[in-house]
């Protein structure tokens, strides 16, 4: 009697214990099934897209029932994959606003960053911006924010950007690379490329912090049919990238150390990136649509942009203020 009484409760409990890994398989299979799947482009390895980095690495994009697919994807293609339905928003915020007003069915719907976060770095022997007359400045694309930025810095240091010759060189990595290999004299970089450049003894001539220019540097974009089919899933994207900003600004010690990590860097060059980059961030997801115009009626003066973007039609700030709302 002894032994058989033994035996049941050991029998139960393998039971039970059984019951309840089945149950927590299926209720793990289920909140997979729940989760929807997002694709976000992004043009460049860069701390100007952090805060989407850290929503998906930190499972804040999860926590809201969103299982996001980061695509890195320069140039046109990021355009051309938004109007295939290959993914459902960019973050590069400048390239589907210009497209948007050349008549793409895109509409801007947030702003993460309103500091132009670009720098010129030069070769060594270059000491200020007149010495880049006559030579090569690579910047990532042409007709991007990036291309803006770089002519508006050279003319802002008293030098007629018609003197310097820019070449697209693709992506950051490829500026950077081009610059290293001696290819470029000078390359328009971002957070922290300009800090690892400068460390190696190349100099920077200028700084769009300098003169504290707006732009809408980091940001999300999607395809008008997204807004129209699922509103819902724009604004589950929208509070998420809301809370991965407040977790930026928060937990600095983990944000340090994530961007030491990713970017194999020094913890020195980790925590001045993080403040610099942090130092950008919008308070709600917006910038004054006025300052976004100046933009691109600047590129436009330019004859950077083939026709003018009117900012109040290709962005929709109406998902940023619902949420807003919602956290009142």
């Amino acid at each position: 009697m002894k032994r058989k009484c033994r035996q049941r409760p050991s029998r139960l409990h393998l039971c039970w214990t059984a019951v309840i890994g089945i149950s927590l398989i299926l209720s793990l299979s289920a909140h997979s099934q729940e989760l929807k799947k997002v694709r976000i482009g992004y043009p460049a390895f860069s701390l100007t897209f952090l805060t989407f980095f850290v929503g998906k690495d930190a499972g804040i994009y999860k926590k809201h029932g969103l299982d996001v697919d980061l695509v890195q994807m320069a140039g046109a293609v990021q355009t051309s994959a938004l109007v295939a339905g290959e993914i459902d928003y960019l973050t590069g915020i400048t390239s589907p606003l210009v497209a948007a007003a050349r008549g793409l069915p895109f509409k801007g719907i947030m702003i993460t960053h309103e500091k132009t976060l670009f720098w010129i770095i030069a070769s060594p022997e270059v000491r200020r911006m007149e010495d880049l007359i006559g030579k090569t400045v690579a910047v990532d694309r042409l007709a991007t924010l990036q291309d803006i930025v770089a002519r508006d810095l050279v003319r802002r240091k008293g030098v007629n950007p018609e003197q310097v010759t820019f070449i697209q060189t693709g992506s950051v990595s490829n500026s950077v690379q081009s610059l290293s290999q001696g290819s470029v004299t000078a390359a328009l970089l971002s957070l922290p490329h300009n800090f690892v450049m400068t460390q190696k003894g190349y100099r920077e001539i200028g700084s769009a912090l300098e003169f504290n220019q707006r732009s809408a540097s980091g940001g999300i974009a999607t395809h008008e049919s997204q807004l129209k089919k699922d509103p819902a899933g724009v604004k589950a994207v929208v509070r998420a990238t809301f809370e991965a900003m407040e977790f930026n600004r928060k937990e600095k010690s983990w944000m340090v150390n994530y961007i030491r990590n990713k970017w194999k860097l020094s913890a020195k060059v980790a925590e001045e990136s993080y403040r610099v980059w942090l130092n950008g961030f919008t308070s709600d997801g917006k910038i004054p649509l006025k300052d976004l115009q100046d933009i691109y009626d600047e590129a436009l003066a330019a004859k950077l942009i083939p026709s003018a973007v009117p900012v109040a039609k290709v962005m929709d700030y109406s998902y940023v203020d619902e949420v807003l709302k919602e956290k009142r």
